[in-house]
C-alpha cells in the first residue's frame, strides 16, 4: 500500500463537536443509532434539498430524505469499505469500493444490487452523465468504463510516462493509483491520482494524455516524482478547472489543463494538511474539504478558510451540494454536517 493510500484511507486526527450546534434528537439506545462517533463516512450526495446518500467504512450506507433529523441505514451486503457513490438521476446510483466492488441502485438509494466489475482493485471514484454511461478510478493505474449502466465494464489501464523523472525513480510511477474521475460530458472527462499524474480524455476515454509536467518547474518542483498526490478534480467547464492534494496544494487551469499553475494560496504554503474534495459553481464560487477539519470557499477568485460555525478537528473526506442553498460535508468520526443557506452556517447530524 502506498503511502499516499494510507494518507488517504486513515483519519489523520479526530473531531470533537460540541452538541450546542447539533441537531436535537431523541433517546435512542447507542446500539440502535445510525451514526455512531467511529464511523468514518468517505462520501456524500445531496439528491434533494431533503434527501441525502451518505456512504463509509465498512459497507455502512446512510439515507435521510428529512434534512438530517433520521437516518436509515440501507443494506449493502458487505462490510468492506465505501469510497464513493454517484447518481446519474433521482433514482439510478452507483456505490464502488474495496476489491473492486460495485453496488446499483434503481430506487434512490433504498435498494442496492452488486454489479460485476471485474476487478479485485479498490475503485476510489465514478462518474456518470447518465443512466447508461460512467467511468470509474481504481489502483494500479486501472480504470473501468461502461455503456450499459454497469451491467458490464470495460477495463483500461494507463501507460504512464516517465518524462520528467530521474532513473532512478521511474520504477515507482509505473502503476500510480488513480483517485478520481470527473467528466463533463460523454467525451471530455479528467482523472487525477498518485505522483501528480494527470490524465485528460476527448474521446470518452478511450485515450489518456497527461497533463501534469506543466506543474515542473513550480514551487521548487523539478522531479515528477515530487509532484503532489491530487485526491480531488473538478471542471466548471472545459477550460477551467481545479485539482486538490496533498501537502494542501491547489492548482487550477483556464486552458483545458494544457497549463496548470499553483494557486497564490498555495504558493503562500497557509496549511500542509492533505485537501480530498472540492465542489466548483459555475458562477465562480466553490468549496474544498480536507484533513484537520480544513475547509476553504473561492470568493472573488481566492480560496480562504471557511469557519464551519463549531469546533471540529476531524478529517473532511467529502462535500455535496443540491443547489446553491443546500449541502452536505462528511468526514471522520461520524461527521455529518449540513447547510441550508449555501454554506454561511453549518448543523452537525446526529441521527
Amino acid at each position: 500500500m502506498s503511502h499516499s493510500l494510507r494518507l488517504w484511507l486513515l483519519p489523520l486526527l479526530f473531531c470533537l463537536l460540541p452538541a450546542c450546534h447539533q441537531e436535537e434528537v431523541k433517546d435512542v439506545p447507542l446500539n440502535t443509532r445510525p451514526i455512531l462517533v467511529t464511523d468514518k463516512f468517505y462520501d456524500v450526495k445531496a439528491l434533494s434539498p431533503e434527501k441525502a446518500v451518505v456512504v463509509g467504512y465498512a459497507g455502512k450506507i446512510l439515507l435521510t430524505t428529512d434534512g438530517g433529523k433520521q437516518w436509515h441505514t440501507k443494506a449493502s451486503g458487505t462490510d468492506l469499505a465505501l469510497y464513493n457513490v454517484q447518481f446519474a438521476d433521482a433514482q439510478n446510483g452507483w456505490i464502488c469500493g474495496q476489491d473492486g466492488l460495485i453496488l446499483h441502485t434503481t430506487d434512490g438509494g433504498e435498494t442496492w444490487q452488486k454489479q460485476e466489475s471485474g476487478i479485485k482493485l479498490p475503485i476510489f471514484a465514478m462518474a456518470f452523465i447518465d443512466q447508461n454511461r460512467g467511468w470509474a478510478a481504481a489502483q494500479q493505474a486501472t480504470y473501468l468504463h461502461t455503456t450499459n449502466g454497469g451491467a458490464s465494464w470495460e477495463q483500461g489501464r494507463i501507460e504512464a510516462s516517465v518524462e520528467g523523472v530521474s532513473e532512478e525513480s521511474t520504477l515507482a510511477l509505473v502503476d500510480p493509483t488513480l483517485y478520481d474521475i470527473y467528466f463533463l460530458d460523454e467525451k471530455t472527462g479528467w482523472m487525477v491520482g498518485e505522483f501528480g499524474k494527470i490524465y485528460h480524455s476527448t474521446d470518452g476515454g478511450v485515450t489518456w494524455k497527461e497533463q501534469q509536467n506543466a506543474l515542473l518547474g513550480q514551487a521548487g518542483i523539478d522531479d515528477a516524482l515530487n509532484l503532489p498526490t491530487w485526491f480531488g478534480v473538478r471542471f466548471v467547464n472545459a477550460s477551467e478547472g481545479t485539482v486538490v492534494g496533498l501537502e494542501g496544494k491547489i492548482a487550477k487551469t483556464t486552458d483545458g489543463g494544457q497549463t496548470w499553475a499553483y494557486t497564490a494560496e498555495d504558493l503562500a504554503v497557509t496549511s500542509t494538511d492533505p485537501l480530498y474534495a472540492l465542489r466548483l459553481t459555475g458562477n465562480g464560487g466553490g468549496w474544498i474539504v480536507g484533513a484537520s477539519a480544513r475547509v476553504l470557499r473561492l470568493r472573488e477568485g481566492e480560496w480562504k478558510p471557511a469557519p464551519l460555525g463549531m469546533q471540529a478537528v476531524a478529517w473532511l473526506r467529502a462535500i455535496h451540494f443540491f443547489d446553491d442553498n443546500n449541502g452536505w460535508i462528511v468526514g471522520g468520526y461520524g461527521t455529518i454536517m449540513r447547510t441550508t443557506d449555501g454554506g454561511e452556517t453549518w448543523l452537525r447530524s446526529v441521527g
